[in-house]
């Protein structure tokens, strides 16, 4: 007997999520800490819904690997040629440059149970085919699971390296 196809529409929390919607569902989750995407906890499924159905700029990392989700929105601020495609790679993989400002975050947000915010903040990164200096208002706020742990951090986020640029030059 043949395996069961699977298709997007058999997961209601990708529907109409677009590009990041299909990507998720091609990924190979099984080979992943967080295993195949029919094991997954409610908590990711609806916190992956909420990221993929809004406007604004969102990145999830997951799991003990810190595993990589984002939205639409946040989509182009990754740039051409840069860390696009990301979704189900490792946080310390997809983002190695700066890993020594975003490691101790995270680990402060997993730990604390709290967010953690700056604004118009350097972070600079690869995208668009060299390391780019970047700023950003952005927040880490835990992502709660199953039993009330903090399985992940949401990142909500705005680049304003152009106001900010633009204020320098006043």
């Amino acid at each position: 007997m043949a395996a069961d196809v699977k298709h997007i529409e058999d997961y209601l929390f990708l529907e109409n999520t677009g590009e990041l919607g299909e990507l998720v569902f091609q990924y190979d989750w099984s080979k992943t800490c967080i295993g195949d995407m029919d094991n997954w906890p409610v908590s990711l499924r609806i916190t992956l819904s909420n990221i993929l159905h809004s406007a604004f700029p969102m990145f999830l990392f997951w799991g003990d690997d810190f595993l990589c989700f984002y939205n639409e929105a946040f989509r182009p601020s990754l740039g051409v040629n840069g860390k696009h495609p990301a979704i189900g790679k490792k946080a310390i993989t997809v983002w190695g440059e700066i890993w020594h400002i975003i490691g101790p975050l995270l680990q402060q947000v997993v730990v604390t149970r709290k967010p953690v915010s700056f604004e118009d903040q350097l972070v600079p990164f690869y995208r668009n085919g060299k390391v780019e200096d970047i700023y950003w208002t952005f927040c880490y706020s835990p992502a709660f699971g199953e039993e009330d742990l903090v399985k992940g951090v949401l990142v909500t986020c705005v680049e304003t390296t152009k106001s900010v640029l633009a204020s320098r030059e006043k």
